[in-house]
């Protein structure tokens, strides 16, 4: 580590943002938490989960353990979720529901800094009526870092946020939407990364048009936090989902710590390798003169260079397979 280098690094949060279409199913959990788990996300803001209030399934497992949720009252329609990593010291402050199932404030804080997480899902029809009301309610609620995340059901620039240039929303719906997020100093996160490119967060079947309706909302005087906005693929959902890295007051080692394969242990062959191997290291290095801890930490990194050095040659072995059956 270079001199006056702390061997720490700051960490973003990774925010996930996803229209899931409905979470009743198994299979669909199961694939929305291994994404996130693959994804490293730290905070996920879900919309459209489909819980019936006070009777929906568990929605966690050990790497996202705590959940909240807002349910509509009377069906299995709506919903909206946020889910927290283990990994992120979250503390609860308190939380706010709707109980038409349309949004959620969570608000609490990383170490000493405040955090105010919004998901929201809009209706199809009259959404800046709905959003004027949510904005009005969290007014009073929000402190801290404010981020806002959901499917607002509309595109606010039809000309760049829509394939074909228009929109079938209301021309004073749009003006609505945008003047109240204007008056609330709510910026369009990935717009204001990407000016001038064209991406779409949902494709509708019955109009054949690719939108962007999905999106990640901070105040201006907070924008700066932001290391990277993009849209994923959509897969098993029909909305992409889109992710967002804020700066936070986390840290990480700058060096990873080196974890054991333990299917090389499976291996006949590496054992008798190993064996050999620090049979030799301590007749070669057990002197009178050598104190015993100093060999002890010497032998353990000959074992990590010895299961590195197998584990990359393994890597090359796969690497070379795979790309002679492509062939």
């Amino acid at each position: 580590m270079p001199n006056g280098m702390s061997p720490y690094a700051t960490r973003d949060l990774q925010l996930h943002s996803h229209n899931v279409r409905g979470l009743n199913l198994p299979e669909k959990r199961s694939r929305l938490l291994r994404d996130l788990r693959a994804a490293r996300v730290s905070v996920a803001f879900l919309q459209e989960t489909h819980f019936r209030a006070g009777s929906s399934p568990t929605l966690g497992d050990t790497n996202y353990p705590i959940g909240f949720f807002s349910n509509f009252s009377r069906s299995k329609a709506r919903g909206v979720a946020i889910l927290i990593s283990k990994e992120v010291p979250f503390v609860v402050d308190t939380t706010l529901t709707d109980e038409g199932g349309r949004y959620l404030f969570v608000r609490g804080s990383i170490f000493d800094t405040v955090y105010t997480f919004v998901s929201i899902y809009l209706p199809n029809k009259k959404q800046h009526s709905c959003l004027t009301r949510i904005l009005r309610t969290l007014e009073s609620f929000q402190q801290g870092t404010t981020i806002i995340a959901g499917d607002f059901n509309v595109a606010l620039e039809p000309q760049v946020d829509s394939s074909v240039g228009r929109s079938a929303t209301p021309a004073h719906v749009l003006r609505s939407i945008r003047r109240t997020l204007h008056d609330h100093r709510l910026v369009d996160v990935w717009r204001a990364s990407h000016p001038t490119d064209r991406d779409y967060s949902y494709y509708s079947h019955v109009h054949a048009t690719y939108t962007r309706i999905d999106y990640f909302f901070m105040h201006y005087h907070n924008l700066h936090l932001t290391s990277s906005a993009d849209m994923a693929p959509s897969t098993w959902s029909d909305h992409a989902p889109i992710n967002l890295a804020v700066q936070s007051p986390l840290f990480v080692p700058r060096e990873r710590h080196w974890r054991l394969n333990v299917s090389l242990l499976e291996d006949p062959l590496i054992r008798d390798e190993l064996h050999v191997t620090l049979e030799r290291f301590f007749a070669e290095n057990s002197i009178t003169d050598t104190p015993i801890p100093t060999l002890w930490e010497a032998h353990k990194a000959v074992i990590r260079g010895f299961f590195i050095c197998k584990s990359t040659a393994r890597k090359k072995l796969q690497v070379e397979e795979r790309r002679t059956l492509v062939d």
